[in-house]
């Protein structure tokens, strides 16, 4: 013996898989059942959701969008920083910052007034309906008059405004695109001329408030270092004339060794006297010539000191670039190119740079003047004044040398801030903005809003999704069975057959003989063979007893359909109505008040009929009806009138009453065989039909039939009948000729052992 001691986990696991694999199967019909019962409500409510939605997007307004891009760069501080870092890239912070400043409230408010936006209909506010005035007018009445809030003071936005700046806010969009420095700006509009020239004004604000902010900068910048500048100036001229005066002051015109000064003196004073006059002149000659070319004698680029100054030396490399690509612009594109134009703004702002500079130097050369012109008066006044042999004392040295440090000092700081003074009125002519449109703003040829396609496509799915909800809510709410899997989930009764909603005027029963090859003669002949391969092991035929929970639920049409089949197979077959309180069967055959199972139960005389061939059908009806169906089915006579039918005929099938009268199908069911329960999908409930198998003999439950189930194939019939139906003619005949032949030996094996 041969122990596998994992064995039993391996198929403890695969049975897991099998079920997991079972379950997710019957979801997976149970999802196509509920959308092939709710496909019409389905088909219907999204066909109507979408015509709504395609009928309301027609009726809204259209909307159009368009776009323009900028690039934004850190501004300069001047035009040298411009040309030694061209391709300087701002900081993720500074272009997000940008973009809350395009859609702050001060610029949407410039771009209201700079447009008139509030004389254009689409940035007004829809006049109030009646009933929001009826509203407003009982608010009022209530809690008083709201305060008018309008442009009571000089410079606050009107209400107007307002409105249009809020329409504007929500119409615009300013978005960064990844981590470039592109921000684009787009706008919404009703007309497609509209929405470009507000997103032009959009641009042209910022770009113009940018430009604004700049000069307003560079001009505080500017003024400022002027006014140092003139602070320090004064502040040197007042040092050397103390120095001078002290010189004066104590006849210090010699050495420290106490010898006669005199000589000494008066060559110090005529040497500084002489130097003082030369650079004077020198300096008054170089001011005359700078003002006469500048006044228009001349060419301002010939001057030396303009020559000398790397700032003038930096603009014109610039300007001839900027030529440059002023001519290469022309060549390739029109005159109103956006970059064309910011590059002749610049090269304007330049030459206007390059002419305060000129100024500039002018005006050093001016103070350089006025300098030498006080120092050479000094001297000259110090010169007449020298005479005596006087010592310099030390203390007077010491002071005298500190003064002379303190204007030296100044004189650096004073030049120092000349410099700077320069680059403040260099920023203060350079105007850049710091962006570039990069796309001017496109006019759209289509509407953006509503999208036809999307607003459809959304009421298609909505409605779906209400069928869908309905639907849910629906099964929810219904208490009858839909599918086979829920009967025998519920019940736990295997359903033998499943028959789909016939669409012919033929008969019932007929179509059996009219159609043998339809899938509801197959169902049928399967449905019988299964019926009577569990029959009991004695020679007597098995009596069948049909039920159902109420009417119209195929009890009845089964019942002869089983019968029908079983003669059609060559067996002598007794179909009984066993309905005494509605006689369905016996209506159908046309046997209505004709002596019957109630008569026969009361006493009347009954005997099979002489058969004499093969596949009779003998139909008892149910009689004259009685007013107590009970107590003539409790009759003694009913197991004796059973077994003589069991021994006249093959088999026996009784269409019996509804499970309502709950007290009919317990004696029927006491005396019958096997019991088939008939349910309708759709009609039968739930709850009815567990109370039902509660009452009956679950031994004898042989099964259920499930009546107008959705289309497909009938339970019963192999996988390869269920796969090629259409194709399979022969292997339809094939199964009924081997169901055939089985009941066929059965039978006769029978009438042997009953011979």
């Amino acid at each position: 013996m041969t122990l596998h001691p994992h064995k039993g986990a391996s198929d403890a696991r695969i049975g897991g898989g099998i079920a997991e694999a079972a379950s997710l199967s019957e979801v997976f019909r149970e999802s196509l059942g509920f959308l092939h019962r709710y496909f019409k409500l389905i088909l219907v409510m999204s066909i109507i959701s979408g015509a709504v939605f395609l009928v309301v997007t027609h009726r809204m307004e259209r909307l159009y969008k368009s776009s323009a891009q900028l690039m934004i760069d850190a501004v300069p501080s001047s035009p040298i920083d411009v040309e030694k870092t061209p391709l300087s890239s701002p900081t993720t912070e500074y272009v997000d910052a940008q973009t809350l400043l395009i859609a702050a409230d001060d610029t949407l408010l410039k771009v209201v007034e700079r447009g008139q936006l509030v004389d254009v209909p689409f940035f007004r506010r829809a006049p109030p309906s009646v009933i929001w005035r009826t509203l407003s007018q009982i608010k009022n009445a209530v809690l008083g008059p709201k305060p008018d809030v309008g442009s009571s003071e000089v410079g606050t936005p009107s209400r107007e405004a307002l409105v249009a700046k809020s329409i504007l806010s929500e119409v615009l969009s300013v978005e960064r695109q990844g981590d470039t420095n592109i921000i684009t700006i787009s706008v919404r509009a009703n007309s497609p001329a509209l929405a470009q020239r507000v997103t032009t004004l959009v641009a042209e604000t910022y770009v113009d408030h940018r430009l604004t902010k700049r000069r307003q900068d560079a001009k505080e910048f500017s003024d400022w270092i002027g006014a140092r500048a003139e602070e320090l100036r004064q502040q040197v001229s007042v040092a050397e004339n103390a120095v001078t005066e002290y010189r004066v002051q104590h006849d210090l015109f010699g050495d420290q060794d106490g010898g006669s000064l005199n000589d000494q003196q008066l060559t110090e004073v005529n040497t500084a006297l002489l130097e003082a006059r030369a650079d004077l002149a020198q300096k008054t000659a170089a001011l005359t010539r700078a003002r006469t070319v500048a006044a228009g004698d001349g060419d301002v680029l010939s001057l030396p000191e303009v020559q000398l100054s790397e700032i003038i030396n930096e603009l014109r490399n610039q300007m001839l670039l900027l030529e440059l690509r002023e001519r290469d612009l022309s060549a390739a594109s029109d005159q109103s190119n956006p970059r064309l134009l910011q590059i002749r703004q610049q090269y304007d702002e330049m030459k206007r740079q390059l002419d305060d500079e000129v100024e500039r130097i002018i005006g050093m050369l001016a103070n350089e003047v006025e300098t030498l012109e006080s120092r050479t008066a000094l001297l000259s006044e110090a010169l007449s004044k020298a005479g005596g042999d006087s010592k310099l004392e030390t203390q007077i040295s010491v002071d005298l040398r500190q003064l002379e440090r303190v204007a030296a000092a100044y004189r650096q700081y004073y030049q120092r801030y000349l410099e700077n003074a320069g680059l403040a009125a260099e920023l203060k002519s350079f105007t850049t903005s710091g962006t570039q449109m990069v796309t001017s703003a496109t006019m759209p040829l289509d509407h953006f809003f509503p999208s036809v396609t999307m607003f459809t496509i959304f009421g298609v799915m909505l409605g779906a999704a209400a069928a869908i909800i309905i639907g849910a809510l629906r099964n929810a709410l219904d208490m009858t069975f839909h599918s086979p899997q829920e009967v025998e989930r519920v019940l736990g009764i295997k359903v033998l057959a499943q028959l789909s909603k016939l669409r012919t005027s033929t008969r019932i029963p007929d179509i059996l003989e009219t159609d043998p090859q339809s899938p509801f003669s197959e169902t049928i002949s399967v449905l019988r063979y299964l019926m009577c391969s569990v029959s009991s092991d004695d020679n007597n035929a098995p009596v069948l007893l049909v039920l159902s929970n109420g009417e119209g639920e195929g009890k009845t049409s089964i019942a002869a359909s089983l019968a029908k089949s079983a003669s059609l197979a060559s067996q002598n077959v007794l179909l009984i109505d066993g309905n005494l309180r509605h006689a369905s069967l016996s209506e159908t055959f046309g046997f209505k008040n004709e002596i019957g199972l109630a008569d026969v139960l009361q006493g009347a005389s009954w005997q099979p009929l002489d058969i004499v061939s093969e596949g009779v059908l003998d139909i008892m009806p149910a009689g004259i009806l009685t007013d107590m169906p009970v107590s003539a089915l409790e009759s003694h006579l009913l197991p004796k009138f059973l077994d003589l039918a069991r021994d006249s005929y093959d088999l026996v099938v009784i269409d019996g009453p509804p499970m309502t009268h709950l007290a009919d199908c317990s004696i029927l069911a006491k005396f019958c065989d096997q019991i088939l329960f008939v349910m309708r999908a759709g009609v039968t409930r739930r709850d009815q039909s567990v109370r039902a198998f509660q009452n009956l003999p679950k031994s004898k439950i042989t099964g259920v039939a499930m009546t107008d189930c959705p289309q497909s194939s009938p339970i019963g019939l192999s996988s390869t009948y269920k796969v090629h139906e259409k194709a399979n003619k022969h292997w339809g005949k094939a199964v009924s000729y081997y169901h055939r032949e089985t009941e066929v030996k059965n039978l006769a094996q029978r009438r042997r052992r009953a011979g």
